[in-house]
């Protein structure tokens, strides 16, 4: 039986992951704060690991003990990361450094994994120029903090001699369990649907467990230092998107397109009370970069060449999403 460690076990892609490492047979420990919830995490052939990122030493040691008992880890997804920050500099603490001290402690220990899977982002590689899908090949440039440190995490793995990592960056994540597209649904639910400058944004997307199907594809590969796009291989404009939820909720709307000058006030203004209240708002200034970029679609060719196929295109992941929402009293029916 290989040993599997996926961290940010106790996040959204985090816990779906265990759950297929479990399906497919792994020894899984999930890689925990003590301070995280264990709400998706009971299954009792799982192995719950604390691990703190923040001490190289400490954390050695968590490792070193774990292996005594268990033995290495044959494959690490490194899941764990920071998506929302008030404070900046934050993002680089937690997906860059946080990394480096995990891959260093790896290889000073001697118990560099078979396989190291990186969970990044599309926001790594920016927009796409023009209504070119983002590619494997393009040139990265990032637009926001939080991309910008994924990359940087990226940039870092490159310098690790004979370290077998592979990175896989989703697009648009999403799924049961899932909050910050749950927000975009309960305003149509709530007959609102907002634009931010048009309707005719590019964008992709992927369900959570067709993210879980490609990074178990990508550790049976024999491929290292690749970067690997992840989406459902189909683009989309935001309306088309719209319509499709509106669809399945069964729902009419008012559309409104909000100039993109309004847009910045208003993300202004939801930060400055998310500052108030220690929170850090869904509409900020770093967001808000994200929402008026015009084309996020994916070039899902690698994928294709794979022959990945996801087992949710997005009307049926749409289907399965909403009906989770509403089993759960996430949105009212």
């Amino acid at each position: 039986m290989k040993n599997i460690l996926i961290t940010g076990a106790s996040g959204f892609i985090g816990s779906f992951l265990v759950e297929e490492a479990l399906k497919r047979g792994y020894r899984t420990f999930a890689g925990i704060r003590s301070s995280s919830s264990k709400g998706y995490l009971n299954h009792p052939d799982l192995h719950l690991f604390e691990m703190d990122f923040s001490n190289k030493e400490k954390l050695q040691n968590q490792l070193r003990k774990n292996a005594e008992i268990f033995g290495p880890f044959d494959v690490v997804v490194h899941s764990a990361g920071l998506t929302k920050s008030r404070v900046l500099d934050e993002y680089y603490k937690v997906n860059l450094h946080n990394t480096e001290r995990l891959v260093d402690a790896l290889i000073e220990l001697e118990m560099v994994p078979a396989r190291f899977v990186f969970l990044s982002s599309l926001a790594s590689y920016g927009p796409g120029v023009g209504k070119t899908p983002v590619a494997e090949t393009n040139m990265q440039a990032p637009i926001t903090a939080y991309g910008k440190s994924k990359l940087a995490a990226e940039q870092m793995l490159a310098t690790k001699n004979q370290f077998p990592f592979v990175i896989v960056h989703p697009t648009t994540v999403y799924g049961p369990r899932e909050k910050d597209l749950l927000v975009l649904i309960q305003s149509l639910n709530q007959h609102l649907e907002l634009y931010i400058g048009n309707t005719a944004q590019q964008l992709s997307f992927i369900h959570v467990a067709d993210v879980c199907k490609a990074v178990f594809l990508s550790i049976d590969k024999p491929i290292v230092a690749r970067n690997i796009l992840l989406s459902d291989t189909a683009n989309y404009t935001a309306k088309e998107f719209n319509n499709m939820v509106k669809a399945v909720l069964g729902k009419k709307t008012l559309p409104i397109v909000v100039p993109v000058p309004i847009a910045k006030a208003a993300a202004q203004v939801s930060e400055w009370v998310g500052n108030l209240r220690g929170v850090t708002p869904v509409l900020n200034k770093e967001r808000l970069k994200e929402f008026q970029a015009p084309n996020w679609a994916v070039d899902a060719t690698v994928l294709k060449q794979w022959g990945f196929l996801p087992d949710f295109p997005l009307q049926k992941g749409l289907e399965h999403t909403i009906d989770w929402y509403k089993k759960n009293g996430w949105i009212k029916g």
